[in-house]
C-alpha cells in the first residue's frame, strides 16, 4: 500500500475536524480529502482552515448520507491512483503511527494467507472490533467505517458503499457484502481509535436503575432520528443477507430489538419513536432509501431522551 490516501466525510463539523485533518496529513503527507456533505453557509471558517491545513475540499450543495459522501472522496482517491483508501468520520480522533499499523496488520495477514477486505483498529471508541483471534490474525465482526483501511481490490471487487442506506448499517452492509465475496475483515492488534459517540443514559426500571448481570446499568442513545434509519435499514440488511449469514443477522437483530425497546422506554413522547420505528419497518420493506422524507424529522425533533445521564 504505497498510497493511501484519507477521506473524511463531514456535516457542520466542530472545529476539532481541522485538528484530525493535520494527525492524517502527517501520516499520508498531502493526500487527504474531506467531503463536505452539504453542510450549507456558517462553516465556511472551518473549510478554510482545512483546506489551509493542506487537504482538499469536496462540497455538496446538499447533504446525502454519509455512504454517499465517502464514495465521492473515494472515487476521487482511486482517480488519482490510490492503492487504499482510509475512511473517517469527523468525529473520529488520529493517533501518531495509526495508518502505519493497519499497513502492517494487513501485510501480516495477507501473509498468512488471508483474503482481506480491509483493515480496522482493535478498538473503536474502546470497544473491541475482534470477533476471533485464528493463526494470530484478529478476525473482526461489527466493523466501523471511521478507521477502516480499504485496499483497493477490495473496492474493485465489491464495489463501493451503498449510497441509499444514508447512515446507520452503511459499513455494516459493506462488511457483509465483503463476507460474501469471501474477503475477511482483520484488525490491527493494540490499536485504537477515539471517536465521540452518543450519550449514555442511566437504564431504568419503574425510576429504579437496572443492574443485571452482564447487562450495563447505562444505554448509549443515538439522535433520535437516526432511529427511523437503523430501523429501515436493518430490514433491507436483512433481506440481502439472512440466507448468506443467518447467525450473524439473527444475532444482530435480536439486540437491535432490545435496544429498539430500550429507546422507547426512555423516549418522549413515545408516541414520536414509534411513528419512526413504523414507518422505517415500512419503507424498508418497501426498499425506499435515501434521506427520511421531511414530515418525519419534524417527528423526531419532538423526541427528547427522559433519563438521566450516566
Amino acid at each position: 500500500m504505497t498510497k493511501t490516501w484519507v477521506v473524511f466525510s463531514a456535516f457542520r463539523p466542530d472545529p476539532d475536524l481541522v485538528e484530525s485533518v493535520r494527525a492524517a496529513i502527517a501520516e499520508v503527507a498531502r493526500r487527504v480529502v474531506v467531503v463536505d456533505d452539504g453542510s450549507g453557509p456558517g462553516w465556511d471558517e472551518v473549510w478554510d482552515e482545512v483546506e489551509s491545513a493542506g487537504a482538499q475540499v469536496l462540497r455538496a450543495d446538499e447533504n446525502s448520507g454519509i455512504g454517499a459522501a465517502l464514495n465521492r472522496g473515494v472515487r476521487h482517491a482511486l482517480e488519482a491512483g490510490a492503492s487504499a483508501v482510509l475512511t473517517f468520520d469527523q468525529d473520529s480522533t488520529i493517533s501518531p503511527g495509526f495508518v502505519d499499523a493497519l499497513q502492517r496488520a494487513f501485510e501480516g495477514a495477507e501473509g498468512a494467507g488471508v483474503r482481506v477486505a480491509f483493515v480496522v483498529p482493535e478498538s473503536f471508541a474502546g470497544v473491541s472490533q475482534v470477533h476471533n483471534r485464528d493463526g494470530g490474525v484478529l478476525r473482526t465482526r461489527h466493523s466501523i467505517q471511521s478507521g477502516m483501511l480499504v485496499p483497493r481490490s477490495t473496492w474493485e471487487r465489491v464495489g463501493l458503499l451503498r449510497e441509499d442506506l444514508f447512515i446507520d448499517l452503511v459499513d455494516t452492509e459493506f462488511e457483509l457484502r465483503c463476507a460474501a465475496a469471501g474477503l475477511v475483515g482483520v484488525a490491527a492488534p493494540g490499536l485504537g481509535l477515539g471517536h465521540a459517540l452518543g450519550r449514555q443514559y442511566a437504564r431504568e426500571l419503574f425510576g429504579r436503575r437496572v443492574r443485571l448481570p452482564g447487562i450495563p446499568d447505562v444505554v448509549t442513545l443515538s439522535s433520535p432520528f437516526r432511529y427511523y434509519y437503523r430501523v429501515r435499514n436493518r430490514r433491507v440488511v436483512n433481506k440481502l443477507y439472512l440466507r448468506s449469514a443467518p447467525a450473524w443477522v439473527l444475532r444482530d437483530t435480536a439486540l437491535e430489538i432490545i435496544h429498539f425497546v430500550n429507546a422507547l422506554m426512555l423516549a418522549r413522547p413515545r408516541r414520536a419513536l414509534l411513528a419512526l420505528y413504523r414507518r422505517g419497518w415500512r419503507d424498508g420493506g418497501q426498499g425506499r432509501g435515501g434521506r427520511m422524507p421531511s414530515e418525519l424529522q419534524r417527528v423526531a425533533a419532538e423526541i427528547v431522551w427522559r433519563a438521566p445521564e450516566a
